[in-house]
C-alpha cells in the first residue's frame, strides 16, 4: 500500500488547494508510465474550468505553490501538475519490516459474495469457450479472497432445462447404456448431439415434452433416479476438467431444488401479489404468465414490454427460474436449501450440493449474501437484465446489496485451429479470419483436447530444450505451460471484447503471452539460485540508486491498488496487464544493470529487489490461475 499512501499525500495537497472532495481528486491523480521522469501526475484542466484560466498556467502556480514531506519537488509540463517522490525515503519504507507489497485484508468479515461460474448444461463435456467463463470467475474469487470477502463459489446445474432432457429421452427409449469407459461427460455429448437429428420427429418431440413436465414435478421415481445419477456423474466429469484448470468449487445449486422446494413458486407469488406478474389472455403471450415491465423507464419506448415466465405449457422459462435465484441469492426469500455432500476436492473440501428437502438449520452459510456475481456469456446477458429489472420492480436495488451479471466477449476459433484439430472445412471457410463455434457442423472444441494438445506441444518444446530431464519432470513442465498458456491467453485481454482463438497464438512466445511472464519468472529465480544465501536483515538499500530500480519498486508498491481496481471494477486482465508490465521492466533491469557483480553489498541489495519483484509476481499470477516452473 505504499504508493497509495504517496497519492493520498499527494490527493490531500491538492484538494486543500481546490477544495474538490478527496474522493474526486484521488480518481483524477495519474500513475505515468515507467518511462516517464515524474513519478504521480495531476490534470489541471477540470480546475482551470473553474478558475478561467489556462491549465499550464494553473499547473505552474501550483508547482511553485506545492511542498510535501513525501516529495521532492513538484513540477508543471503542459497543463499536468506533476509530483517527483522523494527516492531515499520510498525505497527506505518499501524494505521495512511492515511493508506489505499484497492488499490489506480490510474487508469485514461478514461480508458474503457469492461467486457463480462455469455453470454449463450437465449433459456435454466443457468447451473451449466455457473456459474462459471459468477463467474470469475463478480469478474473480481469488481476488475477493485476497481482499478478505467470506467467498462462495457455485455452479448452477441447469438439470431441469431441455438439453438435459434429449439425454434422459435416449436413455430411456432408444437403449442406450448408461455406463462407458469414455469420460462421461464427453460420452453424454455424443449422445446429445445424436438426439439432436431427432429434432423434427413428431414422437421424439413428444418424449422430451413429456420427460421435461416429469423433471419438474418429478412423478416417476425411475425417471428421478436416473436424471439425478445422469446429472450429478457428467457435472463430476466436469469438475474434473475444472480442477485441471485450477478452479474448485464450493457448491452446486440444481435447478431442480429451486422448482421443488417451490422457490420458483414463491418468487412468482411474490411478484403475483404486487401485480407484477399477470395471466394473458390473449396477444402474442396468451396464455402465458408476464412480468409486466411497462412501469420501469428503461422499457417505456420498447415494443415488448414484457417478459414471459410461464409458458402455456406450464413449463418455466429459464428467466424465471433465474429471478427465483437471485432472489434466494440475496436472501429475499426467507427461505434455504437443504444441502449434502456432493464430492471432496483433492485438497480436502467438500463440495455441498443443494438437495430438494425443506432446509433443517444446518450449519451450511449458504444464501443470504451481500453480493452475487453471475459470469456469463455477453449474449446472456439481456436475460440477466430482466431479471436485474424483477427485482428493481420489488424494491431490491436500492439497498446495500448487490446483484452483479459480468458479461463476458464471445470465444471464435480461426480456421486453422479448427483444421489441426481434424475438422474438414470448405474452401470458402478456410478462407474466413474467424468462424463461431456451430454443434450442428461438429465444431465444438472441448477444453480437454484442447489442454491435451497445448500439452503436447509444450512437452516437445520442453523435451528439446532439456532432453536430460525425466518424463515425470517434462510431464508436470507441459502441464504447467499449457494450463498457463490457456489461462493467460483468456484473460489478458478485455473480458468484454470478442477473441479469436487461435492455438499457435497460445502458445506463441513472443508478446504478451504467459512466456514472457513465465521465463521471466524462471529467469528471476535462477539469478537468486546463483547468488547464494543472502541476509537481508543487513542489506543497504540505499545502493539501489539506478532509474530502473526505482521503476520496479513503484511497479511492486502498485500491487495492492491493482488487485482492488481489478476486484472492484470485475476486470481480472488488469492483473494479467501487471504480470506483462511487471516482466517488462524485469528485462529491461537486467539489460541495463548488472546483479550479479563482485561488489557483494551492491549485489545483494540487487538480489534483494529481485526476490520482492519475484514474490509480487508470484502473487500475481497467482490471482490469475497461472502454474510457476522454476526451470523452463
Amino acid at each position: 500500500m505504499l504508493l497509495q499512501n504517496y497519492i493520498q499525500s499527494f490527493a490531500t495537497i491538492i484538494q486543500q488547494e481546490i477544495k474538490f472532495p478527496l474522493e474526486d481528486v484521488l480518481t483524477m491523480i495519474e500513475i505515468p508510465p515507467e518511462n516517464i521522469s515524474w513519478d504521480l501526475a495531476f490534470p489541471c484542466f477540470s480546475v482551470a474550468k473553474r478558475l478561467k484560466k489556462a491549465p499550464n498556467l494553473v499547473a505552474q502556480e501550483f508547482a511553485k505553490k506545492f511542498s510535501g514531506e513525501h516529495f521532492d519537488h513538484f513540477e508543471a509540463v503542459g497543463g499536468y501538475l506533476n509530483a517527483h517522490i522523494k527516492k531515499p525515503d520510498f525505497i527506505k519504507e518499501f524494505f521495512s519490516a511492515n511493508a506489505s507489497t499484497l492488499p490489506p485484508s480490510h474487508v469485514p468479515t461478514s461480508m458474503k459474495v457469492l461467486i457463480e461460474y462455469m455453470s454449463a448444461n450437465p449433459n456435454k463435456p466443457l468447451h473451449i469457450w466455457q473456459a474462459r467463463n471459468i477463467c474470469v470467475g475463478d480469478s474473480i474469487q481469488r481476488m475477493y479472497k485476497k481482499l478478505g470477502y467470506q467467498v462462495t463459489t457455485c455452479d448452477y446445474g441447469d438439470d431441469s432445462g431441455v438439453n438435459v432432457g434429449y439425454n434422459i429421452v435416449w436413455h430411456l427409449y432408444y437403449d442406450f447404456p448408461l455406463t462407458t469407459e469414455k469420460k462421461f461427460d464427453h460420452y453424454c455429448g455424443e449422445i446429445y448431439e445424436k438426439m439432436r437429428k431427432l429434432d423434427e420427429d413428431p414422437l421424439f418431440k413428444q418424449r422430451l415434452s413429456d420427460i421435461l413436465i416429469n423433471i419438474e414435478a418429478w412423478t416417476d421415481q425411475e425417471i428421478k433416479s436416473l436424471h439425478q445419477k445422469y446429472t450429478k456423474d457428467c457435472t463430476l466429469a466436469q469438475f474434473t476438467t475444472c480442477r485441471r484448470m485450477g478452479a474448485y468449487f464450493d457448491l452446486v445449486v440444481w435447478e431442480t431444488a429451486i422448482l421443488h422446494l417451490n422457490f420458483f413458486t414463491q418468487a412468482i407469488d411474490i411478484l403475483k401479489a404486487q401485480w407484477w406478474v399477470t395471466y394473458a389472455d390473449d396477444g402474442d403471450a396468451k396464455w402465458c404468465w408476464i412480468l409486466d415491465l411497462s412501469s420501469l423507464p428503461e422499457y417505456a419506448k420498447e415494443e415488448k414490454q414484457y417478459q414471459i415466465l410461464i409458458k402455456s405449457d406450464g413449463v418455466a422459462t429459464y428467466i424465471a427460474k433465474d429471478i427465483a435465484f437471485a432472489m434466494w441469492k440475496l436472501g429475499y426469500l426467507g427461505k434455504n436449501f437443504g444441502y449434502e455432500k456432493f464430492t471432496q476436492d483433492p485438497m480436502g473440501t467438500t463440495v455441498f450440493t443443494s438437495i430438494s428437502d425443506t432446509w433443517t438449520g444446518a450449519t451450511h452459510d449458504f444464501g443470504n449474501y451481500d453480493t452475487a456475481i453471475t459470469i456469463i456469456d455477453n449474449r446472456q446477458l439481456l436475460p440477466q437484465e430482466i431479471v436485474h429489472a424483477a427485482l428493481k420492480l420489488l424494491g431490491h436495488t436500492h439497498g446495500e446489496k448487490q446483484y452483479l451479471p459480468l458479461g463476458y466477449g464471445v470465444v471464435y476459433l480461426t480456421p486453422h485451429t479448427l483444421m489441426k484439430l481434424w475438422y474438414e472445412l470448405s474452401e470458402e471457410e478456410k478462407k474466413e479470419k474467424r468462424l463461431p463455434f456451430s454443434s450442428r457442423k461438429g465444431w465444438t472444441v472441448t477444453i480437454d483436447e484442447m489442454l491435451d494438445m497445448l500439452h503436447k506441444k509444450a512437452h516437445f518444446e520442453t523435451k528439446e530444450r532439456n532432453s536430460e530431464k525425466s518424463e515425470e519432470r517434462l510431464d508436470q513442465v507441459a502441464e504447467s505451460i499449457a494450463i498457463s498458456a490457456l489461462r493467460f491467453f483468456l484473460i489478458r485481454g478485455d473480458i468484454n471484447k470478442d477473441i479469436i482463438f487461435d492455438i499457435d497464438e497460445v502458445m506463441d512466445m513472443q508478446g504478451e503471452t504467459w512466456a514472457y511472464v513465465l521465463y521471466t519468472w524462471a529467469r528471476m529465480q535462477s539469478i537468486i539460485d546463483s547468488a547464494g544465501t543472502i541476509d537481508q536483515k543487513k542489506i543497504n538499500y540505499s545502493l539501489l540508486q539506478a532509474d530502473e530500480e526505482f521503476a520496479l519498486i513503484k511497479k511492486i508498491s502498485s500491487f495492492s491498488a491493482v488487485v482492488e481496481k481489478a476486484a472492484g471494477d470485475l476486470a481480472p486482465h488488469l492483473i494479467a496487464k501487471f504480470c506483462f508490465e511487471l516482466s517488462q521492466l524485469v528485462n529491461n533491469y537486467y539489460a541495463h544493470v548488472k546483479i550479479l557483480i563482485d561488489d557483494k553489498a551492491m549485489k545483494e541489495a540487487r538480489v534483494s529487489l529481485l526476490i520482492k519483484t519475484m514474490e509480487t509476481l508470484k502473487e500475481a499470477m497467482a490471482l490469475i490461475g497461472m502454474k510457476f516452473v522454476e526451470r523452463m
